[in-house]
């Protein structure tokens, strides 16, 4: 099993490398577009609603719709998104994720539509950072894996205190801090790499790293909400080791934004 999900993450990795460095505009709003659809059948099938594949249709007809309008605010949707995963974050720790039951079916439906300003914010900025900086985009990614990777080992060697047992039972709070650690780390590094070296940018980005791994582990526990009110352990069986995509969406749907919102507030991104 571990072996498999090595295998799997480097080819995933390899594929993201070429594809952030080397494809044209339009192949990658085409790759974009597939994880749309893909997720959005996870999505649906999670949400247990009727039309999965008609809302996995309308998520990847929008991304193109939205990125091709002239007059797209950027700044405006990378602060939304930092409030929408902030008041996401406080329903998470009110609701418990108890089964939806089978005749409500308005709150499946409101379930499934929250996919688009889950995934949607996130989708557009990684079309925008490919094409304006993609050094950028490499940087976040690596934040949110090294948080994932990090929080995973700190978590089964150290882990001794569950995070949120009701969402998600095998998350704890020293798997959190190793991860958050990491992503600092990460974000520092980056900065240096890609700022400059001056204490403020080293800084700053150790900050922007945090944030982001923060907002990152919020991604992956609205995911795990959604899989534990369904009944499911995974999203789905698309990757081998890995499970469904949205098992490794669910963290960058959430810190790309705050990454890209970090990045105006900083000035390092216009």
């Amino acid at each position: 099993m571990l072996r498999q999900r090595l295998i799997t993450a480097s080819l995933l990795f390899l594929l993201i490398l070429v594809l952030i460095f080397w494809a044209p505009y339009w192949v990658f709003l085409v790759f974009l577009m597939l994880l749309a659809f893909l997720a959005g059948q996870e999505w649906g099938h999670l949400s247990l609603i009727a039309w999965p594949n008609g809302l996995a249709l309308i998520l990847a007809t929008l991304l193109p719709m939205l990125i091709f309008s002239q007059h797209l605010p950027w700044s405006a949707l990378a602060q939304g998104s930092v409030i929408w995963w902030a008041l996401l974050a406080a329903l998470l720790m009110l609701m418990r994720p108890s089964r939806l039951p089978e005749a409500a079916a308005w709150q499946r439906t409101v379930s499934a539509m929250a996919i688009f300003p889950v995934l949607l914010p996130a989708l557009l900025f990684s079309l925008s950072l490919q094409q304006r900086a993609p050094r950028f985009l490499l940087w976040v990614i690596l934040i949110i894996s090294v948080d994932d990777v990090s929080a995973m080992i700190f978590g089964k060697i150290w882990g001794r205190h569950p995070l949120v047992p009701r969402i998600s039972p095998g998350k704890t709070w020293e798997g959190l801090l190793g991860g958050l650690l990491a992503s600092a780390i990460m974000g520092t590094l980056g900065a240096w790499m890609l700022v400059g070296a001056a204490v403020s940018s080293l800084r700053s980005g150790a900050v922007l790293g945090l944030i982001t791994g923060i907002f990152a582990v919020l991604g992956d526990l609205a995911e795990s909400f959604l899989k534990r009110r369904a009944n499911c352990k995974d999203s789905g069986q698309l990757l081998p080791g890995h499970g469904g995509l949205l098992d490794r969406l669910d963290s960058m749907s959430a810190g790309i934004p705050v990454f890209v919102a970090g990045l105006y507030y900083l000035g390092w991104w216009k």
